[in-house]
């Protein structure tokens, strides 16, 4: 017979054997055709269920030992009369007529080791740890020999010399037995080197197989639900208008299929047709007599109540059970139920995050919110629209999340935010909604309550709108006024070059560009010590040379007067409106105190950004413990030409200028500095010419902040001239000269 074929013996009964015995086989290796491991996998089922499948088998433990002794007696002999008293007493679950044999089996065993050379001492040893396995492991097993079918005993892996025996004593006893060691055959070799006591099957491969495929997860309670949900691929026309039309006129979903629009509007164009549109959706919804829910606050996080179901769950379970295992609490019963879980496994199937708690709490938080929306928007039957979820305002990633499931159960989903927002481009999910995105952005507002009265326009109109989009859409063009942002890009400068870039408009300056509406304007930042070769004739022209209608001019210090406490806002006033250094913009604007309220609100709303970017950037020095409120006080209370200045700054174009010149011992005083530190954020040029060469805004501003240019002879107790009148005809200065380099 094929080893193969004495495997399949091994399995029948013994009258259709041939001999009719028990078999002893060490398996070694398996076959290329996996018959031997699929014979294998037989027995161990055979083994698991009347027998015995084992692993190697433990030392006795000393209080077994010492119950043999105590119950069978210390003494022993290599006699066969005592050897089945013993197995009489010890093993009181073996029936008399398969004592016999058993106590044969065990006799000849200890036999066949006496004749290899164990003495009676290590043959004790050996003997009580068999009895003691008998007991012990094979408990079980050897009531059941002795009939026409054989227990089966498997035992794989690396074997020792008495595990060895200790199987061939089983075989004899009446037990099948195979031992299986799929890479090695060196463990059993060293046990019984000459092979008389097992039967060899030998495979060609000495590898282990390859695991058996896990059986298909059960399908899920949800299996099957909203298979008939087509999410965007039938909208054909714009979102807001698809949205408003019921399950019928929804054609480009295919028959039987129920059509949903998930959309994300970011972004404004004109804030009343935008707000319109908002009105309209509303109000196609209520005309349509649909279940549908807006959602304008921040959604409120699961009270304990709601997390009770769900926190009980098992967080030691794997994700895919974990996922489960939460979706099958969901109330039972309703018919959203199915469709509510299959959302939550979809979404929690695809989080990124692996840190398990995070992935509890998240998954936690979205089936709550899931079931919180589910009772609002699916509680009714749906039978001509669905439902609908109208989200108005600022958006977290977990909410995105509920916004996907919700789309995914078939509700309508319509988010809208007038400020455009990244987090929907940078979500985990796959990005399924249809992404509306306007040019503009308008500050947040409440849900309009009603319609807006509108502005016609003409067809004029409209073409100069679109000529503008051609003219100045990434073209390097610039129309008047076109951006409401700037941020500052201070140069750093030889003193030459600031008589050269003074007059240049900053869309011509080194660094100048644009980005996502702001523009960042380069500007001049300098500090210009000492006289050219001491001519102060040429110095005083240069200087006139930089005065232009947009020049703010400065020639006596100190230069900032403190207004009185009832003509602007105060120290006092200031610090209520800090708080942890952030300005309270809303109450600024509000208070008595504010002087600023008659300038176009965006030029107010830049002012107020720039007095926090000064705060936040740090940097006056020296400045005590009441810098902000002292800034603060400072910034709402700016001259009124300086104000003009600002508010006519075409950031593209020419830019607003501060130019000081100090001939004095004086200090510039924290205020001074303060205003100075203001201007060159807000895009101001800002040159200090000081022939003396002394301290001045040092003072009180971050030395690294402006340039610092030292040119020509240090003079003293100069005074200043009438830089506004013009020079005598002929003359030149230092500016000119440049100029026609």
């Amino acid at each position: 017979m094929t080893d193969i074929q004495l495997l399949e013996a091994c399995l029948l009964p013994l009258n259709r054997r041939t001999p009719p015995q028990p078999c002893f086989f060490r398996i070694i290796g398996r076959d290329a055709k996996g018959r031997i491991p699929a014979l294998v996998e037989q027995y161990r089922i055979l083994a698991e269920k009347d027998g015995a499948n084992l692993s190697g088998l433990p030392n006795p433990r000393e209080e077994e030992i010492s119950r043999f002794y105590r119950e069978a007696g210390t003494k022993f002999a290599l006699d066969a009369p005592l050897i089945a008293r013993q197995v009489t007493l010890w093993l009181g679950q073996i029936r008399a007529n398969q004592r016999p044999q058993l106590c044969r089996a065990v006799y000849d065993t200890l036999a066949l080791l006496h004749e290899r050379g164990a003495n009676d001492h290590i043959l004790k040893n050996v003997y009580t740890k068999f009895m003691c396995w008998l007991r012990g492991p094979l408990g079980s097993v050897l009531p059941k020999v002795g009939g026409g079918e054989p227990p089966k005993v498997l035992f794989e892996g690396d074997v020792s010399k008495h595990e060895v025996f200790f199987l061939y004593l089983l075989q004899q006893a009446g037990c099948d037995v195979w031992y299986l060691h799929y890479t090695s055959s060196a463990s059993y070799d060293k046990a019984d080197p000459e092979g008389r006591l097992s039967q060899r099957i030998s495979g060609e491969l000495l590898s282990a197989p390859p695991p058996p495929a896990p059986p298909p997860p059960p399908p899920p309670p949800w299996d099957g639900a909203g298979r008939d949900l087509v999410v965007n691929q039938w909208v054909s026309q714009p979102v807001w208008e698809a949205a408003a039309l019921p399950y019928s006129q929804r054609t480009g979903a295919a028959p039987g299929k129920r059509g949903s629009v998930f959309a994300v509007l970011l972004g404004a164009d004109e804030r009343k047709t935008y707000r319109n549109r908002l009105f309209g959706v509303k109000r196609a919804l209520d005309n349509a007599s649909r279940t549908w829910v807006l959602q304008e606050q921040k959604i409120q996080p699961p009270t304990p109540s709601e997390t009770e179901d769900f926190r009980i769950t098992d967080r030691k379970l794997s994700r895919p059970q974990l996922i489960q295992a939460l979706a099958e609490r969901m109330p039972a019963g309703h018919r959203w139920t199915p469709l509510a879980q299959r959302a939550l496994a979809l979404v929690m199937e695809q989080f990124p995050d692996g840190n398990e708690n995070r992935f509890f709490n998240y998954s936690v938080r979205l089936a709550c919110w899931l079931r919180r929306f589910a009772e609002q928007l699916f509680a009714k039957p749906q039978t001509d629209y669905p439902p609908a979820l109208l989200y108005y305002g600022p958006v977290t990633e977990p909410e995105v999340s509920l916004l996907w499931a919700l789309a995914q159960m078939g509700a309508d989903v319509l988010f809208a935010s007038p400020e455009k927002t990244g987090v929907f481009a940078n979500h985990f999910l796959p990005h399924i909604w249809i992404e509306v995105t306007f040019e503009d952005s308008l500050p947040m507002e409440s849900f309009p309550r009603r319609e807006e009265k509108l502005l016609a326009r003409t067809t004029a109109y409209d073409a100069a709108q679109e000529l503008n989009k051609i003219l100045y859409s990434d073209t390097g063009m610039f129309r008047d006024r076109q951006f409401a942002r700037s941020q500052p890009v201070t140069l750093k400068t030889t003193y030459d070059e600031v008589g050269q870039l003074w007059p240049e408009e900053a869309q011509y300056r080194p660094s100048f560009r644009t980005e996502d509406g702001v523009v960042y304007v380069p500007n001049l930042f300098a500090k210009i010590c000492g006289v050219d070769k001491g001519d102060l004739s040429l110095y005083w022209d240069g200087i006139r040379a930089m005065l232009t209608p947009n020049t703010y001019l400065i020639t006596a210090l100190p230069f900032l007067q403190t207004q009185a406490p009832n003509e602007g806002m105060d120290q006092n006033t200031a610090r209520t409106f800090l708080h942890d250094g952030r300005l309270d913009p809303k109450a600024i604007v509000a208070s008595r105190a504010y002087r600023y309220g008659y300038l176009p609100e965006d030029t107010q709303n830049y002012i107020l950004e720039k007095i926090q970017a000064l705060m936040d950037y740090d940097l006056i020095v020296d400045g005590g413990p009441d810098v902000l409120a002292v800034t603060l006080s400072v910034l709402m209370n700016l001259d009124k030409e300086l104000l003009r200045l600002l508010q006519s700054f075409d950031f593209t174009r020419t830019i607003p200028k501060l130019l000081i010149v100090d001939v004095t011992e004086t200090m510039f005083t924290l205020e001074e500095c303060i205003l100075l530190a203001f201007l060159n954020l807000v895009g101001f040029d800002i040159a200090v010419f000081t022939p003396t060469g002394y301290r001045n805004l040092e003072t009180h501003i971050r030395p690294d902040s402006f340039n610092t240019l030292v040119v020509g002879e240090f003079c003293y107790d100069l005074t200043v001239p009438d830089l506004r009148t013009r020079r005598p005809a002929g003359k030149a200065g230092w500016l000119d000269r440049l100029l026609r380099l």
